[in-house]
C-alpha cells in the first residue's frame, strides 16, 4: 500500500497549484462581489492549461488522467477558487459520457465544452432531492424526437450554460425507468431562473423548467431506461471531487492563518507559542489529512474499477464537514477581523457550506455507510 504521489502526480500538483495561485486566486473575491461571469480571456487561461481535457477521448485532446489525478487537480483548484472546480469536473463528466453519445453529439459538444462553454447537470428536482430514482420529469417519444416536461432545481451555471445533461422518466416507476439527454439551453420551451444565495455566486445555481422541450432522439445518452447507471457513476466519483475542493480551500486558509498567528504577539510571545492555539492548528491539520486520505482511497478504488460506495460516502460527508469546521476555526483564530470581507476565509466558508448538501446530504451518506456495515436487509434504506 503506497500513500505517496508518483513523480507525475507531484508535477500535476505543483503545476496546477502554481497556475491556480497566480491566475485564479487574485480574482476569487471579484466574481463573488461583482456578480460578473468569467471573461473570455480568463476562461481561455483555464482552457490553455488543459484543465478541461483531463479525461476526454484522445481524439478530442484528452490527457488520460486517472481519477486520483483528477482529484489532485480539484484539490489544487479549490485552494484558489472553489467554484472553478465545477467547470473542471463538468468537463470530466462529459468525457465519461462520450462513449455512450451519438457520434454527431460528440463532434458537436465535446470540443465546445473543452474550449470553455458551460454545461449543467440537471438531476435534482424540488421533491426528488437525493432520491435520484424518484424523478418525475418526463420524456415522451414522438416520432424522431423526445419531448421533455418537468422542473429541475439546484442546478449549476444556470443562465450561462449552453447545454444541460437531464435525467427524465421514460419508463415505469423507480430507477429502472430513467434515461438521460443532452439538451441545448436555447431549445424552445426551456426556461431558467437563478437563485440569490449567500455563497457560490459564480456557479449561478437555479432552476430549469421544461415545457414541451423537443429534442432529436440522438440526444439520448446511452440506452433507454438505463439512465440511473449514469447518475450513480457520475455521482459516485464526484462525491470525492466535492470534498477535495473544500479541503483545498480549508488547507489554504489554515496555511494563511498559521502564518498570521506566527506574527501575532500575545503577551510577548507568538500566538502559536500558546498551547491552546497550537493545538487548534494541529487538530485542523489532522482532520484535513484524514479526510484527504479518504477521498484518495475512494478514487484509487474507482481507478481499479472496484466498488467505492461506502468509501465515497465517508469522504463526502466527512471531508466537507472537516473543511467547514477548519474554515470556521480559521475565522475565529483571526479574531474579529476573521469575519471581515478583506480576508478570504468568510467567502470560502460561504462557498463550502453549500457543499454539505451537494451530491447527497450527510443523512444520505450515513445511510449508505450503514448499509455497507450491516447489509441491505438490516439497513435504513
Amino acid at each position: 500500500m503506497n500513500f505517496s504521489l508518483t513523480d507525475n502526480q507531484i508535477m500535476i500538483r505543483d503545476s496546477v497549484r502554481d497556475f491556480a495561485e497566480k491566475e485564479l486566486l487574485p480574482h476569487y473575491k471579484h466574481w463573488d462581489r461583482s456578480g460578473d461571469w468569467l471573461t473570455k480571456d480568463y476562461m481561455q487561461k483555464i482552457v490553455d492549461m488543459g484543465l478541461l481535457r483531463l479525461r476526454l477521448p484522445e481524439k478530442f485532446g484528452g490527457q488520460g488522467y486517472s481519477f486520483v489525478d483528477c482529484g489532485i487537480v480539484c484539490e489544487e483548484i479549490g485552494r484558489a477558487d472553489h467554484q472553478i472546480r465545477y467547470i473542471v469536473s463538468n468537463a470530466i463528466h462529459i468525457g465519461e459520457m462520450a462513449h455512450a453519445m451519438h457520434p454527431d453529439l460528440q463532434d458537436e459538444w465535446i470540443p465546445r465544452i473543452a474550449n470553455g462553454e458551460m454545461m449543467s447537470l440537471a438531476f435534482t428536482e424540488p421533491r426528488g432531492g437525493a432520491d435520484a430514482g424518484n424523478i418525475v420529469t418526463k420524456a415522451v417519444r414522438d416520432g424522431d424526437d423526445w419531448v421533455l416536461n418537468g422542473e429541475k432545481t439546484s442546478i449549476t451555471f444556470t443562465g450561462v450554460s449552453k447545454v444541460v445533461f437531464v435525467s427524465a422518466r421514460t419508463g415505469g416507476p423507480g430507477p429502472r425507468g430513467l434515461s438521460f439527454f443532452l439538451v441545448p439551453t436555447d431549445t424552445p420551451g426551456l426556461k431558467m431562473v437563478n437563485f440569490e444565495r449567500m455563497g457560490q455566486k459564480l456557479d449561478r445555481g437555479g432552476s430549469f423548467f421544461f415545457d414541451n422541450v423537443r429534442i432529436p432522439a440522438r440526444n439520448m445518452i446511452g440506452k433507454e431506461n438505463e439512465g440511473f447507471i449514469w447518475a450513480m457513476t457520475i455521482i459516485g466519483y464526484n462525491r470525492n471531487f466535492v470534498p477535495l475542493a473544500c479541503i483545498g480551500a480549508a488547507q489554504k486558509s489554515l496555511e494563511e492563518t498559521t502564518e498570521y498567528l506566527k506574527q501575532r504577539k500575545i503577551m510577548g510571545k507568538s500566538a502559536t507559542q500558546w498551547q491552546g492555539v497550537a493545538q487548534e492548528l494541529a487538530i485542523c491539520a489532522t482532520q484535513l489529512e484524514s479526510a484527504r486520505m479518504l477521498c484518495y482511497k475512494a478514487l484509487s478504488l474507482k481507478d481499479m474499477d472496484m466498488r467505492h460506495d461506502a468509501e465515497s460516502s465517508m469522504a463526502k460527508w466527512w471531508g466537507v464537514k472537516v473543511a467547514n469546521d477548519t474554515l470556521a476555526t480559521c475565522m475565529r483564530l483571526n479574531g474579529h477581523y476573521g469575519w471581515a470581507k478583506d480576508l478570504p476565509h468568510e467567502q470560502r466558508l460561504r462557498d463550502c457550506l453549500g457543499m454539505e448538501s451537494a451530491d447527497g446530504p450527510r443523512e444520505v451518506h450515513l445511510g449508505i455507510i450503514a448499509r455497507d456495515i450491516v447489509g441491505k436487509q438490516f439497513a435504513p434504506f
